[in-house]
């Protein structure tokens, strides 16, 4: 299978993880951080502010069941400025608190990938650590919003303690914590293979793109889609035809499955196939779908009209990394 075959092969940049061989290090440094030298000193951090963001999957293609149950997928990863906000704060006390700020019901607790994240390298920190999570990625919608989270707590912790993981090893943690978090830990345009963790680093294509996102009022658990998928494969039903747009395959061997899910799926990509995108699918597992035009007026005025639809619209722009820190605060 060779989905995206004539932008991988005319725009190739450097492997990020191949079968059995982990990310070096220099490839995943310089995000935030990663690698520091310096040792942790409690009294000279206060606080590290990272922003986590969410992704689009440009065509998703399902080759086969592994045998450890998982499926194989191709896919590929685009990293857009919609983000979570994570504050991470050194406590005195061992332990982890997770407060967050949702408009959707979360744990804050060990079913929390960002707890989990966190639970990860709490052996290795000094004290504990209260990380304040502000959710603006809708939850259960095909953008990778807790993965993003799950990435960026190691990435900041990693930061915020001086830690000195590589980013071999923050690869080898994000792998534990599901399919998606290893990419967050890179970002930008990526192509994905294995469970999506097998990354390949392309060079950017669509910065000057603009993305209208729209989230249906349903959301749709993967593993709820994956089982829908493989029921109507044991059925027969065929895969999808390649549906090129801009040198990319968009088509979503999961489109099917989720739209049985989710009927109103079917009206929405009717509704956005008829404004004619360079670029449209729906990311991951669904339900989110997007539409990309080379043209920002193009973009609002095709958002404006769906908003006036009664769909939830929301805008995005492609960004070259998975996470940014963009504060750190020393005490005094």
């Amino acid at each position: 299978m060779n989905l995206l075959r004539n932008l991988y092969s005319s725009r190739r940049s450097s492997v990020i993880a191949r079968r059995g061989v982990v990310a070096p290090s220099h490839l995943l440094a310089g995000q935030a951080g990663l690698g520091s030298s310096a040792g942790y000193d409690k009294t000279v951090t206060k606080s590290l502010v990272i922003q986590a963001f969410a992704k689009l999957n440009l065509g998703l293609r399902v080759l086969g069941r592994r045998p450890d149950g998982y499926h194989e997928i191709e896919t590929l990863f685009q990293s857009i400025d919609l983000h979570d906000t994570l504050t991470l704060e050194p406590l005195e006390q061992p332990g982890i608190e997770l407060k967050i700020t949702s408009p959707w019901p979360l744990s804050e607790g060990p079913e929390n990938l960002v707890y989990r994240a966190a639970g990860l390298v709490a052996a290795k920190l000094p004290n504990g650590v209260r990380i304040l999570l502000e959710k603006r990625i809708p939850v259960g919608a095909g953008l990778g919003g807790g993965s993003s989270d799950a990435a960026a707590t190691l990435v900041g912790l990693n930061e915020l303690f001086q830690l000195e993981l590589s980013g071999a090893d923050l690869h080898t943690l994000a792998c534990e914590l599901g399919s998606d978090v290893p990419y967050f830990l890179v970002g930008g345009l990526c192509r994905g293979q294995g469970r999506g963790e097998l990354l390949e680093k392309l060079s950017t294509q669509f910065e000057g793109y603009s993305f209208v996102l729209v989230s249906p009022q349903c959301a749709l658990p993967t593993e709820a889609v994956y089982r829908e998928y493989d029921a109507l494969r044991a059925r027969g039903w065929p895969r999808p035809a390649a549906q090129l747009c801009e040198s990319v395959d968009c088509a979503n061997d999961l489109e099917e499955a989720a739209m049985r899910l989710c009927p109103t799926l079917r009206g929405l990509r009717q509704a956005l196939t008829q404004l004619q995108p360079d670029l449209v699918g729906m990311s991951g597992s669904g339900p989110t779908y997007y539409a990309g035009w080379r043209s920002a007026g193009q973009a609002e005025l095709w958002g404006h009209q769906l908003a006036q639809r009664g769909y939830t619209v929301s805008s995005a722009r492609p960004v070259a990394k998975g996470h940014e820190l963009v504060e750190k605060t020393n005490a005094p």
